[in-house]
């Protein structure tokens, strides 16, 4: 039989190709025929910020109504947790229905085929059925992957048609004009299937035991918007949803669910984006085995949040997964790239085109889908474009030299690796709320404005990639401590040891998280330090904040600097670096001379004592100290707190007051936005920006700071 031709797709009629999965048995050849369909984006379809309900069935306190992720409308008790699906006083069910992005009665009808493509080794055949106007059959075959072809196999059905998209024949991969032009339609494909069913492999590993335990735990669980678990009105475990209630399983459901969570699907770049863009019907398959994605994502999310559980891996699994679940429609664009670092793919340019879906209509504009296209220059357009919206250099912190396997300007982030380290958190804020002052010189220099602050001194050995390995480095770091009591910030020098590596992780600067006290992160640190190569089975590896320290310092190094100031930073770090706070960016960023008065960009570091822009506007007075809190979507929000009053406020005591043609103004958030920013009116002008006027290059210098002009290569 010869080869199936692929006809053309009318691009301009917005044609996409669908599968009819034909009937078989699970034995039976793979038959299909492949049919072209108009899918044009439906208009007037209901807004979920238009999805309120009536003033009247607002209960009174303790009681709220709630959004669960699924935007359903629930009651919670703010005093018991108590949930209901009824009003509390009518005795009435929520007249809120869930918002909805694809009209019931849209067609083309269809499912969304999402999995791991894996190799074209040893294909398998699918025979494609094409209806002739004479009534003739005529068959032509086309090769498909191992994957698709065990999918096919336990997906369709015995006794009727199953229609579905599946990208490794629905795009005809040997047209890169058709490529490019389908990628950009990936999200419409994703968001008006009927539903997405993920694909993630055949039944193995006692997997049929997995998903039972998963369906159990999902079902016991609500899930908010803001990622706020609470338990399920009539649930049979109604305690299930706190952290500190420990799972009492067997060995067998712990591997059972350590082998689901380490499938392939979990951590392939496409299939992030192909489950996000699904409906609330859309379903995880394994063998003949199914979970809703709603249901797989509150268990999920239950898991990660647990103060114990039985590895490390296990639980760095679940917060990879963890950050699969979370509702990335929205998000900041450089939240989106920098979770999607640690997704793999087989063509790196995947690593920008594989969220194309996710990202805001403007940062795609400015990007051209070109597979053609040097990796390097894909990701440079990716970089510029996000710095043009938002006026952050946020996307540094993906920069570390040493790491490189591509060409062109260090600053331009190498996101070819697959890397699961964890960011520095964005909070530290080190040059405050202030934007970017930068201009472009074609084709690789960046010019940045920031204040070079100090110097690298000495640099220890880095801690392990192997997560089993990390936290042996402490003990050696411990060496490498200044010799002094106090730390430059006045605190004890083991105080600001534990808030380096734990990355002020606390709850006396996260008062509405579950964090631990500084004097709990000493205590921990002391343990930690006592590890030896033979203890990697200690119990202190199944504590939660133990697990964030591994993500924080996994392959950096600690260093000190010439003026005593401690840090971590990634591996390559050498002394007679130098330290610079550059406007717009969160974190200190190292910098390395690279001849010509130019720089190179060498790592994101995290400092202690140089967060809250102290190395800028320098301590914060007596009396006052820095809270994140977080809006209510989760995002976190930078508060200044006075210990005379416990009051909070937006405003820095260490600034002066707004200049009267200024004011701060209230805003959405878009995904146009910066992961960390507030809005500012000029009432003269009528213009807004999202940073801090006081913190412009004009007033920082008005304020006698040495701001420089710094050209990154």
């Amino acid at each position: 039989m010869s080869d199936y031709q692929y006809l053309p797709l009318r691009r301009d009629q917005e044609e996409i190709r669908l599968i009819s999965l034909l009937p078989g048995t699970f034995i039976d050849d793979i038959r299909i025929s492949i049919h072209h369909a108009l899918l044009i984006p439906p208009t007037g379809v209901q807004d979920p910020e238009d999805n309120t309900c009536d003033i009247g069935s607002i209960p009174s306190y303790p009681w709220s109504t709630e959004r669960t992720s699924e935007d359903e409308l629930f009651y919670l008790n703010n005093h018991t947790y108590e949930t209901s699906w009824v009003h509390p006083l009518r005795n009435a069910p929520a007249n809120l229905q869930p918002a909805q992005s694809r009209p019931t009665s849209f067609e083309p009808y269809y499912e969304a085929l999402s999995y791991n493509w894996g190799t074209m080794d040893d294909p398998e055949i699918a025979h494609v059925q094409d209806y002739q106007s004479n009534e003739e059959i005529e068959v032509t075959v086309i090769r498909i992957g191992k994957s698709l072809a065990m999918a096919f196999r336990h997906l369709r059905h015995v006794d009727k048609v199953r229609t579905i998209w599946a990208d490794a024949i629905s795009i005809n991969q040997q047209d890169v004009e058709e490529r490019n032009a389908q990628v950009k339609r990936m999200a419409d494909i994703y968001r008006l299937a009927y539903r997405v069913v993920a694909w993630t492999g055949k039944e193995d590993g006692d997997s049929k035991h997995a998903l039972a335990t998963l369906r159990y735990i999902g079902n016991q669980l609500i899930v908010t918007k803001a990622g706020r678990l609470f338990s399920s009105p009539g649930s049979k475990a109604p305690d299930l949803w706190r952290n500190a209630c420990h799972f009492l399983y067997d060995d067998r459901t712990w591997k059972a669910l350590s082998h689901f969570i380490e499938r392939i699907w979990f951590y392939r770049l496409w299939c992030w984006q192909e489950i996000k863009l699904s409906s609330s019907h859309s379903l995880l398959q394994c063998g003949h085995d199914q979970i809703t994605w709603p249901i797989l994502r509150k268990a999920i999310l239950c898991l990660h949040n647990k103060e114990k559980l039985p590895s490390l891996m296990f639980r760095e699994r679940c917060r990879h997964i963890a950050y699969l679940t979370a509702d990335a429609i929205g998000h900041p664009m450089g939240t989106l790239l920098d979770l999607g670092r640690s997704k793999g793919c087989a063509d790196p340019r995947d690593k920008i085109y594989g969220l194309l879906g996710l990202t805001a209509p403007s940062f795609n504009a400015r990007l051209r889908t070109d597979y053609a296209s040097p990796v390097e220059d894909v990701y440079k357009d990716a970089f510029l474009a996000h710095l043009a919206l938002t006026r952050r250099l946020e996307l540094l912190k993906h920069c570390v030299l040493s790491r490189r396997s591509i060409g062109g300007p260090s600053w331009v982030p190498d996101w070819s690796k697959t890397d699961f380290a964890a960011p520095i958190l964005s909070e530290q804020l080190s040059t405050g709320l202030s934007s970017a002052n930068f201009k472009y010189i074609p084709p690789d220099i960046l010019e940045v404005t920031g204040l070079r602050c100090t110097a690298v001194q000495e640099v220890s050995s880095a801690a392990s990639l192997e997560i089993g390995k990390v936290l042996l480095a402490v003990s050696e770091w411990l060496e490498h401590l200044p010799k002094t009591d106090v730390y430059v910030t006045g605190e004890n020098i083991m105080e600001a040891f534990a808030l380096t590596i734990f990355m002020n992780r606390t709850r006396e600067r996260h008062p509405a998280q579950h964090f631990p006290s500084v004097f709990e992160l000493v205590s921990l640190l002391h343990d930690i330090s006592a590890l030896r190569p033979d203890s990697h089975n200690d119990s202190i590896y199944s504590i939660r904040e133990v697990g964030n320290c591994v993500q924080k310092i996994r392959g950096r190094v600690f260093f000190t600097t010439v003026d005593g100031y401690i840090g971590t930073a990634p591996d390559g770090v050498k002394a007679g670096d130098e330290v610079c706070l550059l406007l717009g960016s969160y974190s200190p960023i190292i910098i390395r001379a690279a001849g010509f008065g130019r720089f190179q960009v060498v790592g994101e570091a995290y400092i202690h004592g140089l967060e809250d822009a102290k190395g800028i506007l320098g301590p914060m007075p007596v009396g006052w100290k820095v809270i994140v809190t977080g809006d209510a979507l989760g995002r976190p929000l930078h508060r200044y707190m006075s210990f005379r009053t416990y009051q909070q406020t937006a405003e820095d005591p260490r600034l002066d007051t707004l200049p009267s043609e200024w004011e701060r103004v209230a805003y959405e958030r878009s995904p146009n936005d910066a992961a960390y920013f507030e809005m500012f009116k000029n009432n003269i002008t009528g213009g807004i920006c999202n940073s801090d006027p006081r913190l412009s290059p004009e007033s920082l210098k008005s304020r006698n700071i040495p701001l420089y002009a710094i050209q990154l290569v």
